[in-house]
């Protein structure tokens, strides 16, 4: 076997820093494995999981006695020190909201060698507790690669860890494999009916659960989803302190309870779960017209920067304004025209990310700042994006 071809395995460094690790993820992110799961020497597995943390990557891997390669974006990628990094550990990179058939091109050859894989197919961290879109062709690539396939989930990362909070929170976070499938038990299903259970299997919302996660800070930075006011259809106008969204407009008052619901004593306001209100913010983006507003969207204090993948980072702009009209997006000085983005998305908490031609751009927001807002009018407006409906994701309509 050439030395392109070697099975990436680096058991001494993997099993040293997963050592090292292992202190945070009991007394830090007081994690819990459930069951685990003992890979054979010649026995090449594919990890599926649902994405619930920034962490899950290290987490799944002490269910498993050998080490997994990963598939990520190639957003992580961006500077050389990061880079040397994660290619030690054979991470495998993809455009971010993209087809990427060097990606696929690679994860074959790995599985071919008998590399161990881990993937989660939504390819995005929850934000709403809603499921990505899973591309029903992952079926497909499973049956070429033909590994033993483990459906895995992660409980209580979205309760105790939102990726719209900014506190972690109390309560139970665990792992624990659901299924695990040889080869000859699913070589012969219907790709529509494994693709169904897969999504089936990884879909995890932890507000269904009986568990409670507490904290003084519930609803904190919750700004960050929610923009729209549901009950005054105002824009912009949502701000949060404590447990309690509200709206400046309006008497809107909604608890973000422990049971990871929301409750309100307004008859008028509907909504019971995060993703029932992001629903009707995509619907109320899909009907608005936007062409009567001179300036759609404003942040202060934004910082850009050019954040290709394997090299240095570079920032152009900080503790700058941003905004969005119905041609361009401003950030300080520099201007992008709509019709050149090509995709966007939002990365962690409060991070813009956006595609011109082969340039990736990152915006940072202040604390309190809304990515997902840009990426729905992106999808409504005159972009590349929208034309060519690139984006998976976030995307407004059919």
């Amino acid at each position: 076997m050439s030395k392109k071809n070697k099975k990436l395995s680096h058991p001494l460094a993997y099993h040293v820093l997963k050592f090292l690790v292992r202190f945070a993820v009991i007394f830090k992110w007081r994690f819990r494995v459930v069951n685990k799961y003992k890979i054979a020497k010649d026995e090449k597995i594919l990890v599926l999981s649902n994405h619930q943390t920034d962490v899950d990557p290290i987490l799944v891997h002490y269910s498993f006695n050998r080490f997994l390669r990963p598939l990520s974006t190639d957003n992580i990628f961006a500077g050389k020190l990061a880079t040397k990094f994660l290619r030690f550990f054979g991470t495998i990179a993809k455009r971010k909201g993209l087809t990427d058939v060097a990606s696929v091109v690679e994860m074959m050859r790995a599985s071919k060698n008998g590399d161990n894989l881990l993937i989660f197919p939504e390819g995005n961290r929850a934000y709403g507790e809603f499921q990505f879109p899973i591309d029903d062709n992952l079926a497909q690539l499973i049956k070429k690669m033909a590994p033993t396939l483990v459906l895995y989930n992660i409980h209580g990362g979205f309760g105790r860890y939102p990726r719209i909070g900014n506190k972690p929170r109390r309560g139970k976070f665990y792992g624990e494999i659901r299924s695990i499938l040889k080869y000859d038990e699913y070589k012969d299903m219907p790709d529509i009916e494994l693709s169904k259970l897969i999504k089936d299997t990884i879909r995890v919302y932890d507000s269904d659960s009986d568990n409670l996660y507490k904290s003084n800070r519930r609803a904190e930075y919750f700004e960050r989803l929610f923009f729209i006011c549901p009950k005054c259809g105002s824009i912009q106008s949502i701000h949060t302190k404590g447990n309690y969204i509200k709206c400046h407009k309006c008497d809107l008052d909604v608890e973000y309870g422990e049971d990871l619901k929301l409750h309100s004593n307004d008859e008028s306001f509907k909504f019971q779960k995060l993703v029932d209100w992001y629903n009707y913010q995509k619907d109320f983006v899909a009907k608005y017209d936007f062409s009567k507003l001179d300036t759609i969207f404003k942040d202060e204090h934004v910082r850009l920067n050019l954040s290709n993948p394997y090299v240095k980072k570079i920032t152009i702009c900080k503790n700058k304004t941003m905004f969005l009209t119905n041609e361009k997006l401003v950030v300080g000085e520099k201007e992008f025209l709509l019709k050149d983005i090509k995709i966007a998305s939002p990365v962690s908490g409060r991070k813009l990310c956006f595609t011109i031609e082969n340039d990736n751009y990152v915006v940072k927001g202040s604390k309190r700042f809304n990515a997902i807002k840009y990426v729905f009018l992106f999808n409504v407006l005159d972009t590349k994006m929208r034309n060519e409906k690139l984006d998976i994701y976030y995307k407004i309509g059919d």
